[in-house]
């Protein structure tokens, strides 16, 4: 039996929202734009694929619900609200260096087969370059369909 696991590393600023999202959002919409979590779960439903919190909210968020601050219970909230879960985080390194943390994830689990990193960061990924699935948040929404087919593609 294959125990291996597909990964998605996901960011949230620039990735589940964009200049243009924050442009028409009203003061009781929050910081995520929900229209982007379809385009998420098309991932996961295609590749099964595991969610990683590698965005600066995983400080919010906690496996255990109950450890979880008023952002992360509304991060779990509105990904379930979509059929969505974030299965585990990057750790919190000092240096605070993104591709550094996802380094340190992916060697403390072997059991990965394939990984995507779905960001708006382009620069600093180093040998991670080639599983970047790089958003644009000034120009664009955020994720895109175009970014599914790639992050698809990278996991499949």
């Amino acid at each position: 039996m294959d125990n291996k696991i597909n990964i998605l590393f996901l960011d949230i600023d620039g990735v589940l929202n964009s200049v243009s999202y924050d442009r028409i959002r009203t003061p009781d919409q929050g910081n995520i734009d929900e229209t982007r979590l379809p385009l998420i779960k098309q991932i996961i439903l295609e590749t099964s694929a595991r969610i990683i919190l590698s965005s600066s909210w995983r400080k919010h968020w906690e496996r255990a619900p109950s450890l979880c601050d008023d952002i992360g219970r509304e991060l779990n909230h509105l990904f379930a609200r979509y059929g969505l879960s974030i299965y585990d985080k990057t750790p919190c390194l000092p240096s605070e260096d993104r591709a550094e943390e996802i380094r340190a994830w992916l060697a403390d689990h072997p059991e990965v087969k394939a990984y995507a990193i779905l960001d708006d960061i382009s620069f600093g990924w180093g040998d991670l370059q080639e599983h970047l699935v790089k958003t644009n948040p000034r120009i664009g929404r955020g994720v895109e369909e175009k970014h599914v087919r790639r992050a698809v593609y990278l996991l499949q």
